[in-house]
């Protein structure tokens, strides 16, 4: 992997700036990108209150502008959108993949029984039918290989180890986190398994939050997810966690490539 950055498609939340929505962007030694989760479409960044309507917009608190879009950070950058080869999404709610339609040559790649959750979900879980009706190609996984970073099973999506599946159900019912090795080391993007890290943490405040407890699919299958993030923090390769929406792990993060191609 030649590198690995982050980005955030806007902000979310009740408060201005306290969520981001992050997206994870690794390139790859051919020069081919695979993103993890994709934010926002350009069209919803552009004119959010069309796209998502002005209730949904207030109830996620979305702060966004044209320029917040993936595709259109990605081409500041000198990384055009045909180069995006693979897009990994963590969990298919409509924050996370709404930007699919912005990148027609991706492949999108998921658990079976997250597609599964999308097939036969509703509107009220946070899926939209639409999010997904102009994608060319998904590949759906199962995760089939062994324990590694913490959590108990995975899939290696390259077959190189560079972009693995990590099971973490709870948030939904095929939510994974995403552990990409890079040249400044090991990372688990961990979707939405918790919004900020204080939440599997050990300290005297602890989660769920209550935004988690209200969005969770399973709350036993939540804790179990936060007990393999503790694990993961421990893993030999010290990989560091980034939930899609802690604006303080997003802040410490590198958010361009160190070598614009």
């Amino acid at each position: 992997m030649r590198d690995v950055f982050f980005l955030t498609c806007g902000r979310l939340g009740p408060a201005p700036g306290r969520l981001t929505n992050t997206v994870a962007v690794a390139v790859r030694d051919s020069g081919d990108v695979v993103l993890v989760d994709v934010g926002w479409s350009a069209e919803t960044c552009a004119d959010p209150a069309r796209h998502l309507g002005r209730l949904r917009m207030a109830t996620l608190g979305v702060r966004v502008r044209a320029s917040d879009a993936i595709v259109e950070q990605l081409a500041a950058l000198g990384i055009e959108r045909s180069r995006v080869r693979t897009v990994v999404a963590t969990h298919l709610h409509l924050d996370h993949i709404g930007g699919l339609v912005d990148f027609p040559d991706a492949e999108v790649v998921l658990t079976r029984t997250e597609h599964e959750a999308f097939r036969t979900g509703s509107s009220l879980r946070g899926y939209r039918a639409k999010d997904l009706e102009r994608t060319g190609r998904l590949r759906a996984v199962e995760l089939d290989a062994g324990p590694t970073y913490g959590f108990p099973a995975s899939a290696d999506v390259l077959g190189d180890g560079e972009v693995v599946l990590l099971d973490a159900p709870g948030h939904t019912a095929g939510s994974v986190a995403v552990a990409l090795r890079g040249p400044a080391g090991a990372f688990v993007h961990a979707g939405d398994a918790v919004y900020e890290k204080w939440e599997y943490g050990l300290g005297e405040k602890r989660g769920p939050s209550w935004v988690a407890r209200l969005t969770s699919w399973r709350k036993a299958e939540l804790l179990r997810t936060y007990g393999c993030l503790r694990l993961c923090e421990a893993d030999p390769r010290r990989p560091t966690v980034v939930p899609s929406h802690d604006a303080a792990v997003f802040e410490g993060l590198a958010h361009a490539p160190v070598q614009r191609s």
